[in-house]
């Protein structure tokens, strides 16, 4: 599979950004999680879901994923 890096470097980039551009020197990354859903006639249905989690953000996945999934069906709204 060939994947072209520079459009992770600049996803992680630009969260780099946002992240030092909105919160102070005192704020805490607490998690992260990056997906992929990767598709293929080889994968059983036709597609797969990939993740990697930081070291030691296991615990904090889950309701991380929880809160994204629900802005994502919010529009971004979290209320």
């Amino acid at each position: 599979m060939a994947v072209d890096l520079s459009l992770f470097n600049n996803s992680v980039s630009t969260l780099l950004d946002h992240l030092t551009r909105h919160y102070g020197e005192d704020a805490n990354l607490e998690t992260y999680v990056i997906c992929a859903r990767v598709s293929s006639a080889t994968i059983p249905g036709g597609s797969g879901i990939n993740w990697i989690v930081n070291p030691g953000g296991e615990e904090l996945a889950g309701g991380l994923l929880r809160e994204v999934l629900k802005a994502v069906e919010g529009n971004g709204d979290l209320s």
